[in-house]
C-alpha cells in the first residue's frame, strides 16, 4: 500500500483526498510545517500533499523515497522546484481551480471601487448621510481596465469587465492569441500609464518579485486603482505605502500581502483609508475547496502512477 502524507493543510481532514485516493493509498494527515517535521513525518512516504509547508533541498535529500508532491494550490512558492528536479521528485500545482471565485473578486473590485462604494460607505459611516468628497463615477466605457498576466484567470476577469462595458488593456509577454477587441502593452509601466485599473494576475517568481514599483505605480496616478488578488510578493509595498501617503495612487484593493497576517510595511499598507484590505478570500466558494483537495489527490496519484513505469 502506497503512503501518502498531508503535511499540512487547513481545508479539512483529509476524507475527500482518502476517497478519492481509495483502498490502494494510506493516507496520513501529519500536520507538520518546519523541515524537521516534514521529514520525521515522511519518512517512508511516496506522495506528499502540501499546503505551506516547506519542501527544500534538505527535505528532499532526506526523504530518499519521495516519488511526487503536489500542492494545495496555485502558487509553488514555497517548494524548491530545482531540488525536486535533483531528487527526481515529480512536483504539480492544482491550477485549474478558483479560477472563476479569483475572477470574479478582481471584477468585483474593480466594479465596486468604479462605482465609488467603498468611498461612499466610509463617507456614511465616517460622516453620515451625503456626498460630500465621492468623485462622480466614470462611465465604464470611459474606465478602462489593464491586466497583467493573460492566463485563465486574466483571460475570465477580460470577459467579466468587458461584458460590463470597460476596455481592457493586457500585458504579458508570454501571451498568445489575445483578442483583437484587447489592447495589448509591450511593458507593465506602458499598460498601467494607459488604464484607471490595473489587477495582477501573475505568477510569484524571481523576476516578477516587486515587478508593481514606484514606477508602474507613478504610471497608474493619482487616481489608479490598484487591485492584486495574486501574490503579496508581486507589489513592492514600501513603494505602494509611499504612493498611497503622498496621493500619487488613488486606492488599492488587495487580497493578499506580503506577510499574512500584515506585519510591518504591510501592516501599514492594510490599515491605510484609501486600501480596501481582504483576508485573502478571493479563492473561496461553496465549490472551490473541495475541487482543490479532490485535484490535489488526482493530480498525485498520476504522479505516482507514471513514476512507476
Amino acid at each position: 500500500m502506497r503512503r501518502i502524507v498531508i503535511t499540512d493543510t487547513n481545508l479539512g481532514d483529509g476524507s475527500h483526498e482518502r476517497a478519492e485516493l481509495g483502498d490502494g493509498y494510506d493516507v496520513t494527515l501529519a500536520g507538520v510545517l518546519t523541515e524537521d517535521e516534514v521529514i520525521a513525518a515522511a519518512q517512508d512516504a511516496e506522495g506528499l500533499l502540501v499546503q505551506w509547508a516547506p519542501m527544500t533541498e534538505r527535505v528532499f535529500a532526506a526523504l530518499p523515497g519521495l516519488r511526487a508532491v503536489v500542492r494545495y494550490g496555485i502558487g509553488l512558492d514555497n517548494i524548491d522546484l530545482d531540488a525536486a528536479a535533483r531528487h527526481d521528485v515529480a512536483v504539480s500545482n492544482v491550477d485549474d481551480y478558483c479560477i472563476d471565485e479569483v475572477a470574479d473578486h478582481a471584477a468585483a473590485s474593480i466594479y465596486a471601487h468604479s462605482r465609488r462604494l467603498t468611498a461612499a460607505a466610509r463617507r456614511v459611516a465616517e460622516a453620515g448621510w451625503g456626498t460630500s468628497g465621492i468623485a462622480a463615477p466614470l462611465p465604464p466605457a470611459q474606465d478602462p481596465v489593464g491586466i497583467a498576466g493573460f492566463g485563465r484567470i486574466g483571460r475570465a476577469v477580460a470577459a467579466r469587465v468587458s461584458a460590463l462595458g470597460f476596455p481592457v488593456h493586457v500585458w504579458d509577454p508570454f501571451a498568445t492569441d489575445v483578442p483583437a477587441s484587447v489592447t495589448r502593452h509591450e511593458t507593465l509601466a506602458g499598460l498601467a500609464a494607459a488604464v484607471h485599473h490595473l489587477t495582477l494576475h501573475m505568477p510569484s517568481t524571481a523576476e516578477t518579485a516587486g515587478a508593481v514599483d514606484a514606477g508602474v505605480l507613478a504610471a497608474l496616478g493619482e487616481g489608479g486603482h490598484l487591485v492584486n488578488t495574486a501574490r503579496g510578493a508581486l507589489v513592492d509595498e514600501e513603494a505602494l505605502l509611499a504612493a498611497l501617503d503622498a496621493g500619487t495612487l488613488g486606492f488599492a484593493s488587495l487580497d493578499v500581502l506580503t506577510s499574512e497576517p500584515p506585519a510591518g510595511v504591510a501592516a501599514q499598507v492594510a490599515a491605510h483609508p484609501r486600501v480596501l484590505v481582504n483576508p485573502h478570500i478571493a479563492y473561496l466558494s461553496t465549490e472551490s475547496l473541495p475541487q482543490l483537495r479532490i485535484r490535489a489527490a488526482v493530480k498525485l496519484a498520476a504522479l505516482l502512477e507514471d513514476a512507476a513505469r
